[in-house]
């Protein structure tokens, strides 16, 4: 099946007319008519009725007829996707994120490279942050944004875009939410959310056995939101960035003497910037991400 077939198949759909879909097409009648027929023998069978003054569609034509309207409505888009490359109209922005870092302050940013370049592409994904070093190298996205210091900085061009310290969230009725502070000794024999795939984990974990500390971990959720809604339910506190942990209805104190996590903006070195992924490095650079929470 070739795209002009298609063209002439709906051309003949929109007229009920062999003579005036070639008029339409710009093209000989016997040559349209030879296309459609081209077209029947390819699907096995007649798409129209043709008489004189009612030419119709055939039942297997009113069954292609949405089918080929979308395959040509693809084709005239990936032209103009092509053109608008050759151009220079379009700007791609393939976004990868970590779950650790907040939606609204990416939104912002965003916002601001939309104004910036009115021709971006986007495309927001979110990836587990061990992932997201290795999708970026492999050429899925253009920019990421880790939640922390990624381990294989030597294949990133990055820049630290923020540093906060982890807090403890708890509901009202818990008993560190009495605490003036909670350390990590407190947490000794505590039911605790773990929150998987996060990228401060093994540091946390790292702390706790430091101290001889032993938490309980039961329950694992996949994303921030999935974890604060277990703690709302009461089955136990969990360990966030401060940042993500506040505005929730829970209780949240810092954890004393722990670390400090990042935010960490990455593009593959040596790989060239689009306008779209130029504009937000530089907009993400400039913007204040300890106020944009």
């Amino acid at each position: 099946m070739e795209m002009h077939q298609v063209r002439y198949f709906l051309a003949v759909c929109r007229t009920l007319n062999f003579t005036k879909a070639a008029e339409e097409c710009n093209v000989a009648q016997p040559s349209l008519t030879r296309a459609i027929q081209k077209l029947e023998e390819e699907f096995g069978g007649l798409l129209f009725h043709r008489e004189r003054a009612n030419t119709h569609l055939t039942e297997l034509g009113r069954a292609m007829l949405p089918h080929l309207e979308r395959t040509f409505e693809a084709a005239q888009a990936a032209k103009q996707l092509a053109t608008g490359f050759k151009k220079g109209e379009v700007a791609h922005l393939r976004l990868g994120v970590s779950g650790l870092v907040p939606a609204d302050a990416i939104a912002g940013v965003l916002g601001s490279v939309q104004k910036a370049v009115p021709s971006v592409e986007l495309t927001v994904s979110s990836v587990p942050d061990a992932k997201l070093v290795d999708d970026a190298v492999a050429g899925d996205f253009d920019v990421i944004l880790v939640g922390d210091d990624p381990e294989e900085a030597e294949r990133l061009r990055s820049w630290t875009l923020h540093k906060e310290p982890l807090s403890i969230v708890m509901t009202a009725a818990h008993p560190l939410a009495a605490k003036k502070g909670v350390t990590v000794t407190d947490l000794d024999g505590v039911e605790m959310i773990e929150l998987m795939h996060c990228p401060v984990g093994p540091r946390f974990q790292q702390l706790c056995a430091d101290a001889g500390v032993k938490p309980k971990i039961r329950t694992r959720a996949g994303n921030c939101g999935q974890t604060l809604s277990l703690v709302r339910e009461g089955l136990g506190v969990a360990v966030l960035p401060t940042s993500m942990a506040g505005g929730h209805g829970l209780v949240v104190k810092p954890l004393e003497g722990s670390f400090e996590r990042s935010i960490t903006l990455g593009t593959v070195a040596g790989r060239k910037f689009s306008p779209a992924s130029d504009a937000f490095v530089k907009l993400a650079r400039t913007r204040d991400w300890g106020k944009a929470h």
